[in-house]
């Protein structure tokens, strides 16, 4: 196999100010193909992929036959994460960020856990934010003379994505996650045989975006690529998008699907978020006389929730959205629990399907995945309305049961309304 000089560790550090703005990235920018230090006598025999892609995140496993042709040796092997996080308009921190381990992390080789160790890259600047590997972990792997091995992997991949604002207007690019096959070309010889299976697991399948889409095959919701004698390069990474990117302004205008940093909105969707007020059939008061109150999902906040309350899980309650003004919504956005930590959202109850209606019609339900969402909304959309909407009850249908908790909670509800054209935005100042 050829090769490859890989540039694993490069910077990025902000020398723009913007006037009344700034930004923040957050999420592992990319991760990388299983990697030999100091050793090319191993082969890689096949590498099977599998990606399932959540809200916020994916689930990665990925399965590796190696084959040492040679005589006995003990391979050291690295497994990266790049990460970029952090608000890159502040001040640069006094101390390099620590390492960080990528969650889940586990690695076993012929169903034997092998220890991995988290080591710092030596090549970070100090202080700097931006991109760069944070952390290897790496592990040390005994070949006997012409032994085969089965590695197996598994991590969770928080998407990368950032977000910039200026003045009324701000913008918040796609959600990516990269796989750096190119790891691969320190192995001896090309990859044998592969194939990479991509499932669509809690994100809208129409809005999954490939940077080589014509090597995927995809049927309903799931893409596969297979491959044999590859010999990857920098060119042959995969990047996925979950979602499109959006543009919002003052005014509660959003246009998803545009160019990202506001250079373009062509082949975008204007929306606007649309007001309402909320009820509920009833409420959860703690015995300090804290409400959880309807009113929370409309606060654009996750630090309140509306928590039914019912002595049981809460079937059958529900909460009315009543729009302040009658318009034709497209979405619903919900963030689903409460989400106020990951903690009280296991403890609690979060609801697993609800029944909507619209203006008391004929109800229609929606799954909802079981997902801490720590920044994103579940979207659903509603059927295409013969009249505006007025009013929008959700049902509770069925939950997830909490840990330690039956009360179930919804933190969180968004509607957008469809724009027929673009409106009149004010300039930015």
């Amino acid at each position: 196999m050829r090769k490859l000089f890989l540039l694993l560790s490069f910077f990025f550090v902000a020398g723009a100010m913007f006037a009344n703005g700034g930004g923040y990235s957050k999420g592992v920018l990319s991760t990388s193909a299983f990697q030999p230090i100091g050793v090319e006598q191993v082969e890689m025999l096949s590498e099977l992929l599998e990606i399932n892609l959540h809200i916020e995140y994916a689930d990665i496993r990925i399965e590796y036959v190696l084959h040492n042709p040679g005589k006995k040796v003990t391979v050291e092997c690295g497994f990266p994460a790049v990460t970029e996080e952090g608000n890159m308009f502040a001040p640069l921190p006094a101390s390099p960020p620590k390492p960080k381990l990528l969650e889940g992390f586990s690695l076993l080789s012929d169903g034997k856990v092998i220890p991995a160790k988290l080591r710092e890259d030596q090549s970070n600047v100090p202080g700097h934010t931006g991109r760069q590997i944070e952390s290897w972990h790496v592990v040390k792997i005994p070949f006997g003379a012409g032994q085969t091995r089965h590695i197996q992997v598994n991590y969770r991949n928080p998407y990368h994505y950032s977000f910039f604002s200026v003045s009324d207007t701000w913008s918040r690019a796609a959600p990516s996650l990269t796989y750096a096959f190119s790891a691969a070309a320190l192995w001896a010889g090309p990859i044998k045989q592969g194939s990479v299976i991509v499932n669509a697991t809690s994100v809208d399948p129409a809005a999954v975006q490939f940077n080589h889409p014509k090597r995927f095959v995809g049927e309903k919701g799931t893409w596969k690529w297979s491959f044999t004698d590859f010999e990857p390069t920098l060119e042959d990474d995969l990047v996925i998008q979950t979602r499109h990117g959006q543009n919002g302004y003052d005014g509660g205008y959003v246009v998803e699907g545009g160019a990202n940093e506001g250079e373009s909105h062509k082949g975008g969707r204007w929306m606007r978020y649309a007001g309402f007020t909320a009820t509920a059939s009833s409420v959860l008061t703690e015995p300090d006389g804290v409400e959880h109150k309807a009113e929370n999902v409309a606060d654009w906040g996750r630090d309140t929730a509306w928590v039914e309350g019912h002595k049981g899980d809460g079937l059958g309650e529900s909460v009315t959205l009543t729009l302040k003004k009658p318009a034709k919504i497209c979405r619903v956005g919900i963030v689903n629990g409460y989400a106020k930590s990951q903690e009280l959202y296991l403890a609690n109850n979060r609801v697993m399907s609800l029944k909507v209606r619209v203006n008391d019609g004929k109800p229609f339900n929606v799954g909802i995945p079981d997902e801490y969402l720590a920044y994103e909304h579940f979207w659903f959309d509603l059927p295409k309305p013969l009249e505006v909407v007025k009013t929008i009850n959700l049902e509770i249908d069925a939950i997830y049961p909490g840990s330690t908790y039956k009360d179930t909670a919804i933190s969180d509800i968004d509607l957008l309304s469809p724009l027929d054209k673009a409106p009149k935005i004010q300039p930015v100042r």
